[in-house]
């Protein structure tokens, strides 16, 4: 079932969202953080409805915004989060991908989420890895290339170990 014909994609992003932490809106760190890591909780397998569109600080949902908006927890801890079937598995695996500090750091999230907004869905050749370096290098220079590099090639593994990518080799 495709994202488009699945009711229950936006509900299932929300409450894999809401298991890393309470759905804030308070200010530009927590918007950029949400709109992070659900881009890569529907990418990685949560399924969902939204588009995206690349934007200055990376994949970008207007249609996220104004669902998180909607749904926003108030201040305190959060609640805790029944997760359904499959649901957990895609929070463990969007967490082993980017670690703890890209489930609580923004700008993690951005960098990981932007690098994978630009990596084909197939496995990458050097040119491929060179274009999305270079995209990186010119659009969001607040990120070394070296650190690029790395969340690069955790991406490429990730997919790899997941069977996110045909086998073969690339063009």
């Amino acid at each position: 079932m495709s994202a488009e014909t699945d009711p229950d994609g936006a509900a299932r992003v929300l409450r894999v969202l809401r298991s890393f932490g309470p759905v804030r809106m308070d200010n530009f760190d927590d918007r950029l953080r949400q709109q992070k890591l659900a881009y890569l909780i529907q990418e990685i397998g949560g399924g969902g409805p939204f588009v995206y569109h690349w934007d200055i600080r990376g994949p970008y949902s207007p249609a996220l915004t104004q669902e998180l908006f909607a749904s926003e927890g108030g201040g305190g801890e959060a609640p805790e989060v029944a997760l359904l079937d499959g649901e957990a598995e895609v929070a463990q695996r969007v967490r082993s991908l980017v670690g703890d500090a890209g489930v609580d750091d923004p700008l993690e999230a951005e960098l990981y989420a932007s690098v994978w907004y630009l990596t084909p869905s197939r496995k990458l050749s050097d040119s491929d890895k060179t274009s999305i370096m270079e995209t990186m290098r010119r659009t969001k220079p607040h990120f070394a290339g070296e650190r690029v590099g790395q969340v690069l090639g955790d991406i490429e593994s990730f997919r790899a170990e997941n069977g996110m990518v045909p086998q073969g080799s690339a063009g």
